[in-house]
């Protein structure tokens, strides 16, 4: 079954979650919840992205996050990259940490992130971990209510919609601990765009297939180019093992989060079909960096048609 294209632009809201391999732990002991958070620091500050909340469970984690620079898929694949060979490390082991690729669903900042903050801030409670989200010390929870420093975390966009400075903490600890749910199943995959009617049709109309297929070849050779720093030969007639590593990367790239079908990518590389599926189902680290790559590039390029505005996701 083919993938759903990955979502991703500028200027986005997202709910990050992800899985153990197996659903197995990842997290054994507070030394690695530690580790992934000044990590989420690290990557968050790397790449402008805007941590707004987060809860680490044993075999999985959620993250709401605010993208500015449609840089998302980069800063998972780093964190996660970089968590990965800190945790085999630790325990001597060797394999996937996270057991698949990370699922992500766009959300509307306002109303439906509000529901989005509970959810995650529930994530003990609901697990029967403990009786009140203030006693699981894994979430940004104690943070949003007062209780542990800010630090790198930016709840405002949440906590604003509570009223004024003084009040808002309490209000908002009374929405986390009140009995509604809201009007969002959170486990529904099929669910990857959250919000109302406009903002629904709005990003449709940014994801809609026909707009990626209707790309030119210069576009995508630029989008490539600029994303993974490499010259446009590498794609037609790659020399060795690096290089041709490369190249599968860009084929999951154009297939993942550009939404492009095999035969045009099969058209833009000069190879056959057979040889793009091979590509996808290679076992390719996605934890090592690209060879040649510049964290500094801006890694999307703009879809023809959109506008882009500050608060236009939210």
């Amino acid at each position: 079954m083919a993938r759903r294209p990955r979502l991703f632009g500028e200027e986005i809201y997202h709910h990050i979650y992800a899985w153990g391999n197996n659903r197995q732990a990842i997290f054994l002991v507070d030394q690695h919840y530690e580790r992934y958070i000044s990590l989420l620091e690290k990557y968050s500050n790397n790449n402008q992205i805007d941590t707004i909340a987060y809860a680490l469970m044993q075999s999985h984690i959620h993250l709401f996050l605010y993208d500015h620079l449609g840089k998302v898929s980069q800063f998972m694949n780093s964190l996660h990259g970089e968590y990965a060979q800190y945790y085999n490390h630790m325990i001597g082991r060797v394999g996937h940490v996270f057991g698949e690729r990370f699922n992500n669903k766009v959300v509307q900042a306002n109303e439906y992130g509000l529901w989005l903050s509970r959810y995650i801030h529930r994530q003990a409670v609901e697990a029967g971990i403990v009786t009140a989200p203030r006693q699981y010390p894994w979430t940004s929870y104690q943070i949003y209510i007062g209780a542990a420093p800010l630090g790198f975390l930016k709840p405002d966009v949440i906590l604003e919609q509570f009223g004024d400075k003084q009040g808002r903490r309490s209000r908002y600890e009374e929405f986390v601990e009140g009995t509604e749910n809201g009007p969002i199943d959170w486990n529904l995959k099929s669910m990857v765009v959250i919000g109302n009617e406009d903002f629904n049709r709005e990003v449709q109309v940014r994801l809609a297939p026909e707009v990626r297929e209707n790309l030119s070849e210069k576009q995508i050779y630029e989008l490539v180019t600029t994303r993974f720093k490499i010259k446009h030969g590498l794609l037609l007639n790659p020399h060795g093992w690096e290089e041709k590593r490369t190249r599968c990367e860009v084929i999951k790239f154009l297939v993942e989060e550009v939404g492009l079908q095999a035969a045009k990518i099969a058209q833009l590389c000069r190879i056959s079909k057979m040889t793009v599926h091979r590509a996808l189902h290679k076992n390719v680290k996605n934890v090592m960096p690209v060879p040649g790559f510049t964290k500094n590039v801006k890694n999307v390029m703009p879809v023809p048609g959109f506008t882009k505005s500050r608060h236009r996701f939210q």
